[in-house]
């Protein structure tokens, strides 16, 4: 039985950095063995190991498809293509649930941070050059004072 898991969504984020951001996922934690990729629209990997053939473990050795789309609005679609390379996979929609609870989850979660980051660089740009003397924390991007020498929500030392 073949499986197939998708998942995409669209974010405001640029495709390229979408694109760099997941190659350096796949080649950190998930240690994936890229086999096919055309910058910055499609990736395709290997990831897992083959000792883990009955389908419910979420790191069965798998093939990841993901393909980036260019949007209106500097939006980018993200699709995620995930099957199994074992032939019997057993409990199948335990695997489909660990896969989009662990892999896709996780991914997902760091273009959200680096959509967010976008945001708040684009709020900082435009402060910049409207002379607004608004400042932001470097580390949680929170607003500040601009004679704070720590920021109030996080603590760390701005100076």
């Amino acid at each position: 039985m073949r499986v197939n898991v998708n998942y995409e969504e669209k974010l405001s984020i640029d495709i390229q950095k979408a694109f760099d951001m997941t190659m350096q996922w796949l080649n950190g934690q998930y240690k994936a063995k890229i086999k096919n990729s055309s910058p910055p629209t499609f990736i395709e990997a290997k990831q897992g190991t083959m000792m883990t053939s009955t389908g419910h473990d979420p790191n069965c050795k798998k093939r990841i498809r993901i393909n980036f789309y260019t949007l209106e609005g500097n939006q980018t679609l993200i699709r995620v293509e995930a099957m199994p390379l074992a032939r019997n996979v057993f409990r199948v929609e335990k695997l489909k649930q660990s896969w989009y609870n662990g892999l896709f989850s996780h991914l997902f979660s760091l273009f959200h941070t680096l959509q967010e980051t976008s945001k708040q660089e684009k709020v900082l740009e435009t402060n910049i050059i409207q002379g607004s003397k608004i400042r932001y924390c470097s580390y949680c991007g929170k607003k500040i004072e601009e004679t704070a020498q720590i920021c109030p929500t996080c603590g760390i030392n701005i100076e």
